[in-house]
């Protein structure tokens, strides 16, 4: 009995490594999460890219307004101080318009000075930014390059256990054959256990000494009277 069970149990042995091959090819995923970091730290760039547009954009406007105002000014100076108006309400409302744009050259001045420091920040940032993505892309490259050589291991494993599997069945007795075929599902895939140290190693119950005996025997098929598995010893 134990030269019929010996193929079964090859057989068994090639079906659990090609259920945990089919598995684990499975269980492998698409790379989906690592592609969302990507886009999150994309999405970081393009989030510091805009502030940082915006900032330089204003520092321009108000650097355009500055020099408006400053050439304004000079004009204003230039009649208030030329001796071209004499008459003394008009060089009053110069010196005011004069005064309210030096007021307007002072705020745009403190702004520009504040939006220097705003764009050196949003350049830093987005260094920061473009950095952390180039490491996600690269993370990410990696992880899809291993996730695709795990899967044509894993093609190439089950091809090699299918095949062996095929020539394996070959040599196993047609009835023990049937009955593994039946067991196989609610068994987990082991129908035949090996008889260990007096134990089933499926189930792990502890045979007699009689039993023992009558396995080693090896006269007829014996299964445990626990789990129902056919069991299989050793010498």
């Amino acid at each position: 009995m134990r030269e019929k069970l010996k193929p079964l149990y090859e057989l068994q042995q090639l079906d659990l490594q090609l259920a945990k091959a089919q598995k684990a090819k499975a269980s492998l995923d698409d790379g989906s999460s690592k592609r969302q970091q990507v886009e999150s730290a994309r999405a970081e760039v393009e989030k510091a890219e805009k502030l940082l547009h915006e900032a330089t954009t204003e520092m321009h406007d108000k650097d355009l307004n500055l020099k408006t105002v400053e050439t304004k000014q000079k004009s204003f100076r230039d009649k208030l101080y030329g001796g071209t108006v004499s008459n003394p309400k008009e060089l009053e409302s110069m010196e005011k318009e004069v005064e309210m744009l030096g007021r307007q050259k002072d705020k745009l001045e403190e702004r520009i000075l504040e939006l220097l420091d705003t764009v050196e920040e949003h350049q830093s940032s987005l260094a920061a930014a473009q950095a952390a993505l180039k490491r996600q892309e690269d993370e990410c490259a990696a992880y899809i390059r291993k996730l695709r050589d795990d899967d044509a291991a894993l093609d190439a494993r089950i091809r090699e256990l299918s095949a062996a599997r095929e020539k394996a069945l070959t040599t196993v007795d047609p009835a023990l054959l049937k009955r593994y075929g039946s067991m196989r599902a609610h068994a987990g895939g082991v129908v035949v256990s090996k008889l260990e140290d007096g134990h089933c190693s499926a189930c792990h119950t502890q045979m007699t000494s009689g039993f023992i005996r009558a396995v080693q025997a090896d006269q007829e098929l014996h299964t445990c009277d626990n789990c129902g598995r056919m069991l299989y010893w050793e010498p």
